[in-house]
């Protein structure tokens, strides 16, 4: 299956308020519920008592709790980018230096996220599943986001000039992922300091060889 930016569904069409709310308020629910007893004794009984939101409205939005959980990782990886620059990739860097650094702080923060690493620690078959048995929604949006980013930065720095925007940002991924994914392994001998001086290292030496 291409990663490329090209093979992006489209983006569904925002929801009205209400509906977002109620959406959100069972997101954050289960959110909660997983840092606290686990994914797998995350049930839709469970957040529909903790959110508040009627079980017959939990199944309109979502068939079983494992689509509800697609959805809660969509948010929650969407939620990093915000974090790490709300006007990405509009604010993209010039050079490749600059993006390396970006890429990296934003690896760090998916490493980081209390939701991903509860889920990568002690859920990782789920988080497995959703991360390299399928391509979905919160990937896509991460590929595009790089797509777009690359884009910029190429136009800028003459030193990646003849660079394939959609193998690049496919390569990057496909590389920060597993090293965010296989961060426990490295720990020791890479602390989180020296796990992200050498993905650094790993990621301009991939843009500038």
């Amino acid at each position: 299956m291409s990663t490329t930016a090209s093979s992006s569904p489209p983006r569904p069409t925002p929801l009205p308020g209400r509906a977002r709310d109620t959406r959100d308020r069972a997101l954050t629910a289960a959110r909660d519920l997983i840092l606290e007893v686990g994914a797998t004794r995350t049930t839709m009984v469970e957040v529909s008592r903790r959110s508040g939101v009627g079980r017959t409205t939990l199944y309109r939005h979502w068939p079983d709790i494992n689509t509800l959980l697609v959805d809660l990782l969509t948010r929650e990886l969407t939620g990093v980018i915000a974090r790490v620059d709300p006007g990405l990739p509009g604010t993209a860097p010039l050079d490749a230096d600059g993006l390396a650094h970006l890429l990296c702080t934003l690896a760090d923060e998916v490493r980081t996220d209390p939701l991903l690493h509860a889920l990568r620690l002690h859920e990782s078959h789920l988080l497995t599943e959703y991360l390299l048995h399928r391509l979905g929604t919160s990937q896509r949006r991460l590929i595009d986001a790089l797509h777009s980013l690359l884009a910029h930065t190429i136009a800028a720095d003459p030193r990646l000039a003849g660079r394939d925007v959609d193998a690049t940002a496919s390569m990057l991924y496909i590389a920060v992922q597993g090293a965010v994914l296989s961060a426990p392994l490295a720990d020791p001998p890479l602390d989180p300091d020296t796990w992200r001086a050498e993905l650094h290292r790993l990621i301009r030496g991939y843009l500038l060889p």
